[in-house]
């Protein structure tokens, strides 16, 4: 494994492992401890309790925060602690054997070797490890094994418990010792980090130290491993139960929905479950783009399709429901819920990534069948799959606001691919003529119309549906949260730019119906193609910079901009006045080409496939 990768990636690999152990630190004390950190009382025992649990805490978050180098330092004196820990408890459990053994046997001198060894071991790998002033030294990190020397020297077993005792002030006077010389450079340290972070408040302010924090504490490689090795745990868990083991071989998908709903009990697990379901998003868009494309060329192309949005999606919807404070099996269906939503969020995404590729092959006139067919395949899946999707929800959950967002959204993922697979075989049927289908655009425009409008309704009747919910009772910050973002979203910008994009459309008819059409003497003087398509002309419309274009050819155009092609005048005069208008509408109109939007931007598509011909 080593051999393929560098020092960097090596690098990366140890701070991501050195790393994780906080955000177990950080998870146990949110599930456990939360509430030790602050006394309940003036008690020795609580106030000592409270101590050590924000000093565990504290140290979470150092694993996180500190550089690399800190970070080791910190380790070696964790592993030393730990070390001296065990070399304690070591000869605890010595000292109670020779009490239980009194009487000479044939494995005494076996036994005291094993532990004079033993503890040999440990203090030389403690003495290795500390470094600094006043570093203990190796006789008194081997303290405890003066028990098994006053045993070899044949002592009675009462003074094992003295001498044990002995070593323990040694050790910890020492230890007391190493910690007061490291104070000098711990109080440095922080004095040059406070001074850094001051330095960045004046600079960047408090939001830019802020997000320094914040860039330190998430990082997503972390989180997504702490999460493996919870779910791995959790599900060897499950499944070591001998009344579940049998359920993986029939209900392999409800193990890991338990296992996966189990771990989401803190922010923590929370977080790194968002992160899970980014980085399994990004891999299914990945492994899209690969197979539609045959290259992993294009696999960077577009940053929306990154998976965040659907990590998003997960953690928004998680905490309107407040998923960690629910409980088992009332998370589980939250769970499951939200992951469908997740999933038909990722559908969409798949649904654009596919669609300007079926657009450019019937354009393209490309003669790949391979192309063709694992575009038609992706087709195929994404319009069978979430209807599958929708009767499989509606066979286990009953149908409510949350479930119609669901079940809607994977109908008209079906309906837009069907939208889809015809304007492809419009677009087919008009590359394999040989003059231009002149209605081919007023066909397209009302096919995508059908399918916007039939979009725009359902999204008023999913928020019909809500907003009776809130009238009989069943009113809630989280669906009235969802409720107010698919009215702003799905009703009101889709109202809004349809409209834009129907005036626009109208618009641009108009102007091209009112300009002259050229006669056949002119186009034979002329004797050109049309400049928008580059092909021959038999009948054509003139402008008032005396230009010949398909009349076609130029309405398509004017959805893009209204000027010349060719001189870049106005191609009308009343549109002088309005042009700064007519631009936000077109750019608006551009921008909006998403199967999540009901603008019409098959203009745009056809004007695209025109120029390529």
């Amino acid at each position: 494994m080593w051999p393929f990768l560098s020092l960097d990636q090596i690098e990366v690999l140890i701070s991501v492992i050195m790393r994780v152990p906080g955000l177990f630190i950080i998870d146990f004390w949110w599930q456990y401890d939360r509430s030790k950190s602050l006394p309940q009382s003036m008690d020795a025992q609580e106030l000592l309790s409270a101590l050590i649990t924000n000093v565990v805490l504290i140290h979470g978050l150092l694993l996180l925060l500190l550089p690399l180098p800190r970070v080791r330092i910190l380790y070696t004196h964790f592993v030393s602690n730990a070390l001296l820990l065990s070399a304690h408890l070591l000869s605890r459990h010595y000292i109670n054997a020779e009490e239980q053994n009194t009487e000479g046997d044939e494995h005494f001198v076996a036994r005291q070797v094993a532990a004079l060894v033993a503890h040999i071991l440990v203090g030389a790998t403690a003495s290795l490890l500390l470094s600094g002033p006043a570093k203990p030294v190796f006789p008194i990190l081997v303290s405890y094994a003066l028990p098994v020397a006053a045993r070899l020297a044949n002592f009675p077993v009462e003074a094992l418990e003295l001498l044990h005792n002995f070593g323990s002030a040694a050790i910890a006077i020492s230890v007391c010792m190493y910690a007061y010389h490291q104070l000098p450079a711990l109080l440095d340290y922080l004095k040059i980090a406070y001074s850094d972070a001051m330095h960045v408040v004046e600079v960047h302010g408090i939001i830019g130290l802020l997000s320094i924090i914040w860039n330190k504490l998430f990082v997503p490689n972390h989180f997504l491993l702490f999460w493996l090795i919870k779910f791995v745990v959790k599900l060897f868990e499950i499944l070591s139960q001998p009344e579940r083991a049998h359920v993986w071989s029939d209900h392999w998908y409800i193990v890991i929905l338990t296992a996966a709903s189990s771990l989401c009990a803190s922010p923590v697990t929370l977080v790194s479950t968002s992160v899970t379901i980014s980085y399994l998003a990004y891999f299914v868009l990945c492994s899209t783009k690969a197979f539609l494309h045959g290259n992993v060329q294009f696999l960077n192309d577009n940053p929306m399709h990154s998976g965040w949005t659907e990590g998003l999606t997960m953690a928004f919807l998680a905490l309107q429901v407040g998923l960690t404070e629910m409980k088992m099996p009332a998370r589980l269906a939250a769970m499951t819920i939200i992951l469908f939503i997740v999933l038909s969020s990722l559908l969409q995404s798949v649904l654009e990534i596919t669609e300007p590729v079926v657009l450019a092959l019937s354009a393209s006139r490309s003669s790949s069948i391979g192309r063709h067919f694992r575009a038609l395949c992706m087709c195929c899946f994404l319009f069978i799959f979430p209807l599958y999707l929708t009767y499989a929800l509606m066979q286990v959950f009953p149908i409510d606001f949350w479930m119609l967002v669901v079940v809607s959204s994977c109908v008209l993922t079906s309906v837009q691919v069907l939208d889809l697979l015809v304007v492809h075989s419009l677009f087919l049927y008009d590359s394999s003529s040989t003059e231009p289908w002149e209605s081919l655009d007023d066909i397209v425009y009302y096919t995508r119309a059908v399918t916007k409008v039939m979009e725009f309704f359902v999204a008023v009747f999913v928020v019909g549906v809500g907003f009776w919910e809130s009238l009989v009772g069943k009113w809630n910050v989280a669906g009235s949260t969802i409720l107010l973002i698919h009215c702003y979203f799905n009703v009101w910008l889709r109202m809004q730019a349809g409209w834009k994009s129907f005036l626009l459309r109208r618009e641009a008819v108009n102007k091209t119906e009112a300009m002259q059409t050229a006669s056949e003497e002119q186009l034979a003087t002329l004797n050109d193609v049309c400049a928008i398509c580059f092909s021959d002309m038999t009948c054509a419309c003139i402008t008032k910079c005396n230009h010949f274009f398909h009349r076609t050819c130029l309405r398509k155009w004017l959805y893009v901009q209204d000027k010349c092609p060719l001189c870049h005048s106005i191609i009308t005069v009343e549109s002088t006045t309005s042009t700064s208008d007519d631009r936000t509408e077109s750019t608006s109109v551009s921008e909006e080409n998403s199967p999540h939007n009901i603008v019409e931007n098959s203009t745009i598509a056809l004007a695209q496939e025109t120029l390529e011909r």
